[in-house]
């Protein structure tokens, strides 16, 4: 009996091996497939540049629908307009910030004057025009002391704990900045060490690995019994690859030697200012320092994502041509029936194979070409900045 059975199932197969075929892998759910345009001769049909018997081509068809692969999502086009200096360190090819603090002077004694102008008033123009002049994808912050309570003893533990983030640390536009600045005016002690503590503090706050700047301006020595030289030391040991800018403002010996001193300890640079000009020069310094970086930054971010692409794509196709070549060994090669079509069935699904490397290693190319002009437009940018 058993015999029988088995004779009668193989000659149902032998008289209709397409139909047995067809319902063996045809299922309910669907894979989308994309295919090229075909010929169709009328016997044979062309696909991927291969002819394939017109049964061939329908086992084709029902191999795709049951166990079709997405070449497609392999095919990413890398966009490379991202944004400019901001949310990449190259050197850990994380994501990051670029940011930026100034800590700004307001005691008692910026309302000196300096050419018929208050230094306060010369100091607020020369941050504000560093701070909005700033590319779009830096953050920026400010940070003054000084400017509460006053010269009186009776004031000095109300001033010299009064460090405020004025502007906090964040994407701030020129209107943020220019009206932080009418809302202090000089009045008190120069609590230097706490403000850069207070900056530190600021900074660590933020994710590991961003490209961190400190500027500090001030026309005086501490005068609220803190150690700035020891706190200038603990800002480079924390928030590391610190670049630390101190700019002594019209300043006599002594502070001067402090202030020196802060910029050796945090590993940074001393810059003089006995002016407007002065002032805005050391600014403008600051600033062409920040564009070059980010210049750098921003090219090294479209280098590795750009290549992390091009990898990703090919690691998704390689995942995709072994998924296929399984599937089709499991569900077709693994049939004992019916194996006429198997060699143009297996032809036409490696053609289609190579059309998408192809067609991703044109994009690959085509980014290259891209990258190469990326590359040239900022190196350009770079000469023009004096680099």
């Amino acid at each position: 009996m058993l015999l029988l059975v088995v004779l009668l199932a193989g000659l149902i197969i032998w008289r209709n091996p397409v139909a047995w075929l067809d319902k063996w892998l045809i299922k309910d759910a669907e894979i989308g497939q994309k295919l090229l345009p075909i010929e169709n001769t009328g016997e044979t049909t062309t696909i991927y540049g291969v002819k394939i018997q017109n049964e061939c081509f329908e086992k084709l068809q029902n191999f795709d629908k049951v166990y079709g692969v997405d070449y497609s999502k392999c095919l990413v086009n890398f966009n490379f307009n991202q944004e400019y200096c901001g949310g990449f360190d190259p050197e850990t090819q994380a994501l990051s910030d670029v940011n930026v603090v100034v800590i700004l002077d307001s005691s008692g004694s910026m309302a000196g004057e300096i050419g018929g102008q208050k230094k306060i008033d010369i100091a607020k123009k020369a941050v504000s025009d560093f701070l909005t002049k700033m590319p779009k994808g830096v953050n920026t912050g400010l940070v003054v002391y000084g400017h509460k309570g006053s010269n009186s003893a009776l004031d000095k533990g109300l001033s010299c704990s009064g460090t405020e983030e004025i502007v906090e640390l964040g994407k701030n536009n020129s209107e943020n900045i220019i009206n932080a600045m009418s809302s202090f005016s000089p009045r008190g002690w120069t609590p230097i060490a706490d403000s850069l503590s207070f900056a530190k503090e600021i900074f660590n706050s933020n994710g590991e690995g961003d490209k961190d700047y400190l500027v500090l301006v001030s026309d005086g020595d501490e005068s609220c019994d803190g150690n700035p030289l020891a706190a200038a030391e603990k800002l480079k040991l924390e928030v590391k690859g610190i670049k630390l800018i101190v700019i002594g403002f019209a300043i006599d010996a002594q502070a001067k030697k402090t202030l020196e001193g802060i910029a050796v300890n945090g590993g940074g640079s001393y810059l003089a200012a006995n002016n407007s000009s002065d002032i805005s020069n050391a600014f403008n310094d600051q600033l062409l320092v920040v564009k070059k970086d980010c210049i750098k930054i921003t090219l090294a971010k479209i280098f590795s994502m750009h290549k992390a692409s091009n990898l990703n794509n090919l690691n998704c196709w390689l995942a995709e041509q072994k998924k296929e070549s399984e599937n089709f060994t499991a569900s077709v090669l693994s049939n004992p029936y019916n194996t006429n079509c198997n060699q143009e069935v297996s032809d036409a699904i490696k053609a289609r194979q190579i059309e998408f490397w192809n067609e991703m290693k044109q994009i690959e190319e085509k980014g290259s070409e891209t990258y190469g002009k990326v590359e040239l437009d900022y190196n350009n940018q770079l000469k023009a900045l004096g680099n």
